[in-house]
């Protein structure tokens, strides 16, 4: 018999569904990124993303599908990490905006429901591209625009949603040919397509507990997280299994985030205890470096002190501009601190922060001026969408491409400090500082792939000049040189190579050595970054 309506609490067991579908193609989904890089991680940031999101109505009891809606919307926002998550997150926004204050879901509603979702995705996005997940999702919703009738079921418009979805998804390469270059799928798409049917599913098999996600989803507190202790390590080692490990330490914490390869895994989780994760890692066999261990209780809690010192000092100081920036690196974040950047936000590839973990550092400044630096690209719109919902706080954010570009706005920021600049002043001057950076960044590839003209093997270097992948090679060296041969270096002074964990100092001047035989008169500096998965992140400037 077909069901004419749900209420609130099918609603939220559909979530959860879809949930639990997601959770098991994280690894699949990642696979289908364009650039085979291991931080490959659409799959992870919608993961988290819905995750955060269930977190708001794990334990609420209303029947009513326009409040399941809009805290699960709430906490997508709030939990929205990567592009895809932050588009995913506008779309349930929109979702539950369309449901209006109606406490039951039927079909009527569900159309009119998917379309204010997809009007909303697009207007989240200054330059809407098809063949992403915005296609996916506007041709989804126009299946119901064509076949809706008053005696349609919402199981029937479910599947025609599914049935549309998918073929939307198959046709994905036929608009975008950077993704038919690469031979995959687009990977918010698959994600969305994911989340679909895990909630058709779940009408199907309605059923008591929590979703399979690997454990317990931790119970929100206004909005946020418990503290506990923000555990970041490398587990270097043969033969590590990185799906295993992140099921493993989902066991173990929250917000966990595990990306990597064989040989290396970079692990981020929240934990209670944070002697239980390191010592999870060690029994696997794989060696630690990199350790670091912060109790967000007590940085929470001096971030409060400073706010109340803050607010109770001069105007002056409550109108500075404070700039918060994205590194990921022990050796990347000391450099972000020594040029006075008041607030530094542990992440980057591999392992977006959230669009929460922005607001909660912009509430914890006293400054009532605020530039972001998300310094990845796959960062700007959760930045953004932070920047947003931070009402309190005039906010911009500068879209910094990666770190390279962050520092060299840093540079320009002491400068526009020290003459006093206001902060659109400040903006501006570390916007065309930024501009001037030509990066190259190092990485390993994942998989066996076409980009372009060229031919990439699973291992080999992979070469990424201004977020463009222009080399490879199995040679280190070779991909780097490639790199340089491809830039018009006529005006070149000074080559900054940021070494990586694993690197050491002297592999570093090595490889300057090199490139100064490749390329005369070149001023180069070698700076430890620590930062993972990129053995060498090259600023030219």
């Amino acid at each position: 018999m077909p069901v004419p309506s749900i209420g609130g609490q099918a609603l939220k067991r559909m979530f959860r569904a879809g949930l639990e579908s997601l959770s098991q193609d994280v690894e699949l989904i990642n696979m289908h990124n364009v650039f085979p890089v291991p931080d490959g991680d659409t799959g992870i940031n919608m993961y988290h993303t819905l995750k955060r999101a269930y977190q708001e109505i794990d334990r609420l009891e209303s029947d009513d599908i326009s409040v399941i809606a809009q805290r699960f919307a709430y906490g997508a926002l709030m939990g929205a990490r990567g592009n895809s998550g932050t588009i995913l997150s506008q779309l349930l926004k929109g979702f539950a905006d369309g449901l209006g204050e109606s406490p039951i879901l039927i079909p009527s509603l569900l159309k009119s429901a998917c379309q204010a979702a997809v009007k909303q995705g697009y207007a989240s996005v200054s330059q809407p591209t098809e063949g992403t997940i915005l296609t996916v999702a506007r041709e989804a919703s126009e299946s119901l625009s064509l076949r809706h009738s008053e005696n349609v079921s919402l199981r029937m418009m479910l599947k025609s949603l599914i049935r549309a979805a998918q073929a939307s998804l198959e046709n994905t390469p036929n608009l975008l040919p950077i993704l038919k270059d690469a031979s995959v799928l687009d990977a918010g798409g698959m994600g969305l397509v994911s989340l679909l049917r895990g909630m058709a599913g779940g009408r199907a098999r309605w059923r008591a507990g929590r979703p399979k996600t690997g454990g317990d989803i931790p119970t929100a507190v206004e909005g946020a997280e418990s503290f506990g202790y923000d555990v970041q390590f490398l587990m270097i080692g043969e033969g590590l299994d990185v799906a295993r490990t992140r099921r493993d330490l989902e066991e173990l914490g929250w917000s966990v985030i595990v990306a990597g390869d064989q040989a290396t895994i970079k692990v981020h989780i929240h934990a209670d205890n944070p002697a239980i994760p390191l010592d999870y890692a060690v029994k696997t066999g794989a060696a630690l470096d990199d350790v670091v261990v912060e109790n967000m209780e007590l940085q929470h809690q001096r971030h409060l002190s400073s706010v109340r010192r803050g607010t109770a000092q001069s105007d002056a100081l409550s109108s500075d501009v404070a700039v918060i920036a994205v590194a990921e690196g022990d050796g990347l974040r000391t450099v972000f601190r020594g040029l006075n950047c008041s607030k530094i936000i542990s992440g980057g590839a591999g392992r977006n922060p959230a669009a929460e973990d922005f607001i909660n550092a912009i509430k914890n400044l006293a400054s009532n001026c605020v530039i972001i630096l998300p310094n990845n690209r796959n960062i700007v719109l959760a930045a953004q969408q932070a920047a947003d919902l931070a009402v309190d706080r005039q906010v911009k954010v500068l879209a910094t491409d990666n770190v390279l570009q962050g520092i060299g706005a840093m540079l320009a920021f002491g400068d526009a400090s020290d003459s006093g600049a206001d902060l659109e002043a400040a903006l501006a001057q570390m916007s065309a500082a930024s501009a001037e950076i030509r990066s190259i960044e190092i990485t390993q590839a994942v998989r066996n792939t076409r980009f372009r003209e060229l031919s990439i093997n699973q291992g080999d270097y992979i070469a990424i000049v201004d977020g463009e992948i222009r080399a490879a090679s199995e040679e280190i060296e070779t991909a780097v040189l490639d790199a340089f041969s491809s830039l018009d270096i006529e005006d070149v002074e000074l080559v900054t190579v940021y070494y990586g964990a694993g690197v050491s100092g002297v592999e570093s001047e090595q490889l300057i050595k090199r490139i100064r035989m490749a390329v005369e008169g070149l001023e180069c500096e070698s700076i430890y970054g620590g930062q993972p998965l990129y053995p060498f992140l090259i600023s030219v400037e």
